[in-house]
């Protein structure tokens, strides 16, 4: 990938022949997860919503591991806060899970959650945003906002981070773009402490990024380039999403907190992190890794 001299990029050794990657490899083959994002559109929606029919759904955990909270967004939505202990700390982390836009949350994501609330010493509200079987993304965006909102009741914006896999990495940039719209319509939200995104994806819109994921595409082991395509329609679900929210590597990244942008070499969505990078440039608050 070709980035700017200006761009921060941090670069870690490779670990394909790492034997950690290749039982990771071994997995993700057996469970067929690539070949579920191939098809038309409506092949690709019926396995996903098989999948999220077996376990892929909200449930309340009743374990004595953590403190739990459910908010209720929107009279209908749920977001899970997980504290380790019963008094609320000072930090939180927003953790958007990925999932293509299609896939649910599974009930790995809550031990995730609370790993991450263990290790930062943080609180970690974990949103069970609408996915889009019958939603579009930008519904999913307004969603997670509407947690965000209710988390700078307890905490200081400085003071919390949005965490995002993949698509949820995604998300979590759609949602700086929404509060500047929101912000230039008259509202005063402050932005997060910190941002960071892995494995955040984009609809492909550049010659640039259309060639990266072709190229890509024969060493990623879940997610193929064809997908990035399919997307761009379920993500709409028939309705007029502004281009902003769908080609997320071009969004609106101003007033953005510092971003650390994670990658790995072989996935095609890396080749939206020269994208990613651009946007960010003449903010130079941003690193790739």
């Amino acid at each position: 990938m070709k980035f700017d001299k200006q761009d921060k990029v941090v670069k870690a050794p490779d670990a394909l022949n790492n034997p950690l990657y290749k039982l990771t490899k071994a997995v993700v083959k057996a469970a067929k997860l690539r070949e579920s994002l191939i098809g038309t559109k409506e092949e690709v929606l019926a396995k996903a919503a098989k999948m999220n029919a077996k376990s892929r759904h909200f449930i309340m955990p009743d374990d004595s591991k953590a403190h739990y909270t459910d908010h209720l967004i929107q009279e209908k939505y749920h977001c899970l806060e997980i504290d380790i202990e019963k008094k609320r700390r000072k930090k939180a982390v927003l953790f958007v899970f990925g999932g293509g836009m299609i896939l649910g949350s599974d009930k790995g994501d809550v031990g995730i959650s609370r790993k991450i609330a263990e290790t930062t010493n943080a609180d970690v509200w974990f949103p069970y945003y609408p996915i889009c079987h019958e939603h579009d993304m930008l519904e999913n965006v307004k969603m997670i906002y509407e947690c965000y909102a209710k988390m700078l009741t307890f905490y200081k914006a400085e003071n919390i981070v949005f965490l995002g896999f993949s698509s949820g990495g995604a998300l979590i940039l759609d949602l700086i773009t929404y509060i500047n719209e929101l912000n230039d319509s008259g509202s005063h939200i402050p932005m997060p402490g910190m941002l960071i995104p892995v494995s955040s994806g984009s609809v492909p819109v550049t010659e640039t990024e259309k060639a990266a994921i072709n190229r890509l595409d024969k060493r990623d082991i879940m997610i193929p380039a064809e997908y990035m395509y399919i997307a761009h329609d379920i993500m709409c679900h028939g309705r007029d999403i502004p281009e902003i929210y769908l080609a997320t590597a071009h969004g609106d990244f101003r007033n953005a907190p510092m971003t650390h942008f994670y990658y790995g070499s072989a996935e095609t969505l890396y080749a939206f992190a020269p994208s990613y990078a651009e946007s960010y440039r003449k903010r130079m608050n941003s690193e790739l890794h």
